[in-house]
């Protein structure tokens, strides 16, 4: 049988002779040639960049932060760029993220229709890899613009059908990654010597079919990131499913710890000695409420977006690199600087002229019409949401020798039913985020990010093309021996920390 595919019709019998045999590779600069990927990359880095030096310079708009960013990472109470800077940073953001949406439902489009004739596996998997990266990308774009957006309901409206048609779009790409052998079989030095790979079997031989070798285990991993990924951020951008998160999903299990807390620190306070008569009960229940405190308020942090971002982008970034070095004895035509190459380059311009177009000297004071990125409301926004922010940095300056106790506190509290809560911040948790042990349990998630994320990454290098990852194998692991280290180091802290007293 020939095992060039373009002349080969495509069924069970010819797919199982590829899987045996290899095909040979065909170029298609249109997907992976070094133009298209280049721009992909510099547009989706250069996102995250602007996106991660706003967030570091205090010019995301208050209403988006949360205390994890205020009190852990003490971002700046007042931002450190011009208002002008502020507009065009905000600008270029909305026009790379756009950028981002629509070329990512491009080149989805581009390798479903590619799935009628017969594209590789190994250019169907920069399908993927540039989607994911794009919608990564997106999203934590996205959350930068939450508030312009919720002021625009109209303009976000578009946005947000996009969105979901490239989660669609997502979801049925990855079906063919559900079998054992996609993507692997490499073996380069038979590679070259008969001009055949498994890289370039019909990527659509993988739709619906495992081939005997079950399904690959990482694949109900990547659909659950997915999901979680969309319903996380796309629910974020609207208050009222912030609401409903806070009372039906956050809210009964604080206000259960919370009744058990007041209980015991009620107890306490009727006996001599009140600080040692704290019971273990009062003691576990504390344990269990900072650490799920510390989870909740991270995960709604503008910080986890960014650690959102970082591991969308080095993990697709990871799935590009690695197969075209492995594929690179035969794809080498795929780095020609052609027309098609040379345009999605150039088109990376656009983004830095909005940023001099709505860039002006502080000297150019001049009067922000109503299509203005960040128009009167926006600052005024900015300043209302600097109340709260006011409030908990006045409990970060004050003393502790002018606060009472959390045990006293507790007892005092009138503990708020689910469904009287909302995203405010309440005041009795402000404590809480002011001490060094909520900053240490939020410290070590991020360590835990990095290191678990790295040996994924480092797993997924050392394997794409040999054998399946078993990435879910990695990070189960890792959140266990992370979350453990996390109940030991506080349980270690009860006699020390003023969180227990």
């Amino acid at each position: 049988m020939s095992t060039n595919v373009t002349n080969t019709t495509i069924d069970t019998e010819t797919c199982g002779s590829w899987m045996l045999e290899g095909a040979i590779p065909e170029v298609d600069s249109e997907i992976s040639g070094i133009g298209a990927i280049l721009a992909f990359l510099l547009s989706a880095y250069f996102t995250f960049a602007i996106v991660l030096v706003s967030y570091l310079l205090g010019s995301i708009d208050a209403g988006l932060l949360r205390p994890v960013d205020l009190y852990v990472h003490r971002l700046p109470t007042q931002r450190r760029t011009s208002p002008s800077w502020h507009k065009a940073l905000q600008q270029c953001v909305l026009l790379l993220s756009d950028q981002q949406i629509v070329t990512g439902i491009a080149i989805c489009i581009a390798g479903f229709i590619g799935l009628h004739g017969h594209i590789s596996v190994y250019h169907f998997q920069t399908v993927i890899s540039l989607a994911w990266m794009s919608s990564s990308v997106h999203l934590s774009a996205l959350t930068m613009l939450g508030d312009y957006f919720r002021r625009r309901p109209g303009v976000l409206g578009w946005r947000i059908i996009g969105m979901l048609l490239l989660f669609v779009l997502l979801l049925v790409a990855l079906v063919p990654t559900a079998s054992n052998l996609w993507a692997i079989w490499y073996t380069a030095e038979s590679g070259k010597d008969n001009g055949r790979t498994s890289w370039a079997i019909p990527a659509r031989c993988f739709f619906f079919k495992t081939w005997g070798e079950g399904v690959n285990p990482d694949a109900p991993l990547a659909y659950l990131i997915l999901i979680l990924s969309y319903l996380w951020k796309i629910g974020a951008l609207f208050k009222s499913s912030r609401n409903v998160f806070h009372r039906r999903i956050r809210g009964p299990y604080e206000y259960l710890l919370e009744r058990i807390l007041h209980g015991e620190a009620n107890r306490a306070s009727n006996r001599r000695e009140k600080r040692k008569s704290l019971s273990w009960r009062y003691h576990a229940t504390m344990m269990v409420y900072i650490i799920l405190l510390a989870l909740f308020e991270f995960s709604a942090s503008f910080a986890a977006s960014l650690w959102l971002s970082y591991v969308g982008l080095v993990y697709g970034t990871i799935q590009l690199i690695i197969p075209r070095q492995q594929n690179a004895w035969w794809n080498n035509k795929e780095n020609s600087w052609t027309f098609g190459q040379i345009v999605p380059l150039v088109l990376l311009i656009q983004p830095l002229g909005a940023i001099l177009e709505h860039y002006k000297p502080r000297k150019q004071k001049t009067r922000s019409g109503r299509d203005s990125l960040s128009s009167v409301s926006s600052e005024e926004a900015y300043e209302l949401g600097s109340g709260a922010r006011s409030t908990m940095l006045f409990h970060r300056n004050s003393s502790d020798e002018f606060q009472p106790t959390f045990s006293e506190m507790f007892a005092a509290l009138d503990v708020l039913r689910p469904s009287q809560r909302s995203v405010e911040v309440l005041d009795h948790q402000i404590p809480f985020y002011n001490s060094i042990l909520f900053a240490t349990i939020i410290v070590w998630i991020q360590i835990s990010i990095v290191v678990i994320s790295s040996i994924v990454f480092w797993v997924d290098a050392d394997s794409i093309g040999y054998d399946t990852n078993h990435n879910y194998f990695f990070v189960l692991a890792g959140v266990g021996c992370s979350i453990g280290v996390l109940i030991l180091w506080t349980l270690a802290s009860i006699p020390f920390s003023r969180v227990f007293k």
